[in-house]
């Protein structure tokens, strides 16, 4: 019995000292690989250029006005006077003029991936390859600015649905071509989102509206919208489209100025959209 005591207690020790063998490798292996990962991590100026920076920096407070723009725009929804539209149309010109003096003067191109928010990323990933600048010149800033509200007609037996649908395809620089409308009409994501918009402006929430817009305009640039759009307008189309969002600084201040833009359309365009909307 005693010799069975003494060979346990043995190999318990072996065991004890294999355990804390096995426990200081890892702790070496750890100190090894810790500079290493730590380095890895770091974000400072030697990644990133002091330009691109302060671009992001700039771009981002420039996206929080942009923000304050949409919530007085929400906030006048409920008024049936020009102020909105106004308000509008003089803080664009000044959010727009600001975002393209950064883009066009003070970080290199090379460098405007770094400037994008994740969110957009992948919208401006799918914009490199068909060699569109994501942001746009100061002459294509100035010439938006110039450009009118569009004035909507509503055409016989066109639905809220109809007529928000018409105002996002101008928005795009798109017509409203009768095969094409027919297949975004008939897309179950585009008329869930039409339908929501539609609502939301319907009952005066126009809170939800905005969100609501964001929505709808995430699904016209998903690859099946935008494969539909190619195969009935052209590939020069898409072009259109995804200038669109640049000239209104989407890859770099998100969906909010585009979706004021819209909020202020339809404000404008009140009286002869009135039998479809109210």
């Amino acid at each position: 019995m005693a010799a069975s005591r003494g060979h346990g207690g043995q190999g318990l020790r072996k065991a004890a000292r294999r355990d804390l063998l096995r426990r200081a490798g890892a702790l070496a292996a750890a100190a090894v690989f810790a500079p290493r990962l730590a380095a890895a991590q770091t974000f400072n100026a030697t990644t990133i250029s002091q330009a691109a920076q302060e671009a992001r920096r700039d771009a981002g407070r420039l996206a929080l006005r942009a923000d304050n723009l949409l919530r007085l725009t929400v906030a006048d929804g409920p008024e049936r006077g020009a102020s909105a539209v106004r308000r509008f149309r003089i803080e664009q010109a000044s959010l727009a003029r600001d975002l393209a003096a950064i883009f066009n003067s003070r970080v290199s191109e090379d460098d405007w991936l770094l400037v994008v928010p994740t969110r957009e990323l992948n919208l401006a990933l799918t914009m490199q390859p068909l060699v569109i600048r994501l942001a746009p010149t100061s002459g294509e800033v100035e010439a938006a600015i110039r450009q009118p509200l569009p004035q909507i007609e509503p055409l016989a037996g066109d639905t809220a649905e109809d007529v928000l649908l018409t105002i996002v395809l101008g928005a795009l620089g798109l017509p409203r071509h009768v095969a094409l409308f027919e297949q975004l009409r008939n897309d179950r994501d585009l008329a869930a989102a039409t339908e929501g918009a539609a609502g939301a402006l319907k009952s005066e929430r126009y809170g939800l509206a905005a969100f609501e817009l964001e929505r709808l305009m995430r699904v016209m640039v998903l690859p099946s919208t935008v494969a539909a759009i190619a195969g009935d307008l052209g590939k020069n189309a898409v072009r259109t489209l995804y200038k669109s969002l640049a000239v209104r600084f989407v890859p770099f201040v998100g969906w909010t100025l585009f979706d004021t833009w819209l909020l202020a359309t339809i404000y404008y365009n009140r009286d002869t959209t009135a039998p479809v909307l109210r």
